[in-house]
C-alpha cells in the first residue's frame, strides 16, 4: 500500500459531508491507516508514524462527534 492511499482516503473522511457514508469512509481510512502502521512498524519511521498516529485519532475524534451530534 502506497502512502498516499491512506492519505486520500483519510482526506475523503474529513471531507464527508453525508453521515451515511461518512462512516464508511472513516472505516476504510482507518483499516488503511492500521495497514500502513504495520507495513512501517520495522522500518522505524517516527515522523510516518506520528502522521499516522494522529490521523487514527482525528478519525475516531470525528466520529464520535458526529455519534453525539
Amino acid at each position: 500500500m502506497s502512502d498516499s492511499n491512506w492519505q486520500a482516503l483519510y482526506s475523503a473522511a474529513l471531507s464527508e459531508s453525508d453521515p451515511i457514508r461518512l462512516y464508511g469512509k472513516i472505516e476504510a481510512a482507518q483499516r488503511a491507516i492500521r495497514k500502513r502502521i504495520e507495513e512501517i512498524q520495522d522500518a522505524g519511521n517516527s515522523r510516518e508514524r506520528d502522521q499516522l498516529d494522529r490521523a487514527l485519532h482525528a478519525l475516531f475524534t470525528l466520529s464520535a462527534r458526529r455519534r453525539s451530534a
